[in-house]
């Protein structure tokens, strides 16, 4: 777990500097975001400074008490201005899991809209529309199914990332099982703002970076490290950076550059190198309520140009989380599988086969943002799978699929479902031995190959399996029992438990109801409807 947390840092700091955060001028978001609460009183305000000693320990622990305490209620606004001038705010509350990177809010209505319900994971994010509007503020403990789209954070939506894409990535990556290095937050340009109060509680507001460093900072010969190049101390905060690297599917136009927020010499690139010692360089400087116990009560970002965000947080009421079916569903606690339930997997194909087949629809978010909805039929005895793919988003790229024992093909669409008989010609075919090796492999490709094997005659070996399988958790599926397996093949070998590329939702008689599978934007599912009435399938296109 260790040796994967540099390569987590790195990802988070590539959506910070990436993804959205323009940091325009940092100068009066203290001012701004609290002037609703009453009359400026900058002029009486204590002059801010470096950290102490004491201080930079409290910041430090801030990150372990979050992933200690594990969960917490939140709330905030992201207050920004529309395309005419006018104020903005999106507001919302929910919930995190620190320990699981898991980040669950909803936004409020607007102008009589529902909300969105959001989701978030590291790298991720889930967007759904309400169906309809909510009494409460916060999203429905139990979220709802399906509509859910997933994306990348940091995408261009349509033409630049949402900033609010920052402030999720820095929630999320708000939380570290040991404390923070407090001398490398005093190496930085980290400052005490004033002295405050949160529901009562005594707090200090303390300037620090977005993404603590966690080895020394060499000093640049070519930056001026002077004390000029830090953001002024009126400042809240400003989530940002500059010289980002290139990342698939993030477009490199909607990176902006600090406009004077650090000093430093240009690049070839026309893009200022940020002094390395400024917060601008650590993801950028974020403002943070932290009261006695070193924890954080409160905390403000600048996300982008006039777009500013003030995040509350309760830890006095911290439910569990369910993610949606797109992050893998409920909590998971792998464990080797028991004999009695390597002999049930061991029958697991023979009962499937015996269930002939039916109904089946998969659910497959790709990359950038698109969402593939699959409908069709499942037949094991016959070994064919014939399903319409439609493209939600372009009903031009609809195909139909026809998956058999060595072979799957595709051809372009204009039906609404998959028409029988299948028609004939502009079928374009490919070897399964192919695809991997020739030709590259989809996930509904190795999705469609597993379902079409899950249900092969045969029983497996159980001593084999109690060396590869575990069983995940035990959940519900159509109001029917089931267990969640994961069975590692040699491709998995390396992999730790719980992270298997396959996941088998079993019922009681040993029938598979649903296949997962993991993929570049979290789950997809495959799930099989045994009630209607299974056609006659084309054996071959």
């Amino acid at each position: 777990m260790e040796s994967a947390r540099p390569n987590r840092r790195r990802k988070i700091a590539t959506v910070l500097l990436v993804g959205c955060l323009a940091l325009g001028a940092v100068a009066g978001l203290s001012q701004g975001m609290t002037s609703c609460a009453g009359p400026d009183k900058e002029a009486d305000a204590p002059k801010a400074r470096p950290l102490t000693a004491v201080e930079a320990g409290r910041l430090a622990a801030v990150r372990l008490h979050n992933y200690e305490d594990q969960r917490a209620t939140l709330s905030g606004v992201v207050a920004g201005k529309d395309s005419d001038g006018r104020p903005k705010d999106v507001r919302f509350a929910g919930w995190i899991d620190w320990r699981r990177s898991l980040l669950y809010v909803r936004t409020a209505e607007r102008k009589g809209m529902p909300g969105l319900l959001i989701q978030a994971m590291p790298g991720i994010i889930a967007i759904r529309a309400e169906d309809k509007p909510s009494a409460t503020a916060e999203p429905p403990a139990e979220p709802p199914a399906g509509n859910w789209r997933v994306r990348p954070l940091g995408l261009p939506v349509p033409e630049k990332p949402d900033p609010l894409d920052g402030l999720v990535a820095v929630l999320l990556q708000l939380a570290a099982p040991k404390a923070d290095n407090p001398e490398l937050l005093r190496d930085l340009q980290t400052q005490w703002l004033r002295g405050d109060s949160v529901d009562g509680t005594r707090v200090d507001v303390l300037l620090g970076p977005a993404i603590v460093p966690t080895q020394p900072i060499a000093p640049s010969p070519t930056v001026n490290a002077s004390p000029s190049a830090s953001p002024s101390v009126s400042s809240s905060i400003g989530i940002g950076g500059v010289g980002a690297t290139k990342k698939p599917g993030l477009n490199p136009a909607a990176v902006k550059s600090p406009a004077k927020a650090a000093s430093g010499t240009p690049t070839p690139s026309g893009s200022p190198t940020p002094d390395p010692r400024s917060l601008v360089a650590h993801g950028g400087p974020v403002s943070y309520w932290v009261d006695g116990t070193a924890r954080v009560r409160r905390m403000e970002a600048l996300l982008a140009d006039d777009v500013r965000a003030r995040v509350d947080f309760d830890r006095t009421r911290r439910p569990e989380l369910t993610a949606i079916a797109a992050f893998g569903g409920d909590v998971i606690n792998p464990r080797k599988v028991t004999a009695a339930e390597a002999k049930a997997l061991s029958v697991m194909r023979t009962r499937t086969e015996a269930a002939r087949g039916g109904h089946f629809t998969v659910n497959l978010p790709l990359p950038p943002a698109r969402m593939i909805f699959v409908d069709g039929w499942l037949d094991w005895r016959g070994g064919v799978a014939y399903a319409l793919a439609h493209d939600l988003d372009d009903a031009d790229r609809n195909v139909l699929v026809h998956a058999g024992r060595t072979s799957v093909s595709m051809r372009a669409s204009t039906d609404k479902q998959p028409p029988l008989p299948a028609p004939r010609g502009k079928w374009e075919r490919r070897s399964w031995n192919d695809l991997g090796v020739r030709v590259p492999a989809t996930e509904l490709d190795v999705l469609l190959h597993e379902a079409l094997s899950v249900g092969l005659p045969g029983r497996d070996d159980p001593k084999t399996l109690a060396k590869s399988a575990y069983r995940l958790r035990l959940d519900e599926l159509n109001g029917r029992p089931v267990a969640v397996f994961e069975i590692h093949t040699a491709a998995d070998a390396a992999s730790p438990p719980g992270t298997a590329l396959m996941r088998y939702w079993v019922d009681p008689t040993g029938v598979v109801r649903r296949l997962e599978i993991r993929t570049r934007l979290g789950f997809a599912q495959l799930d099989i409807d045994f009630s209607k009435r299974l056609p006659a399938l084309p054996s071959r296109v």
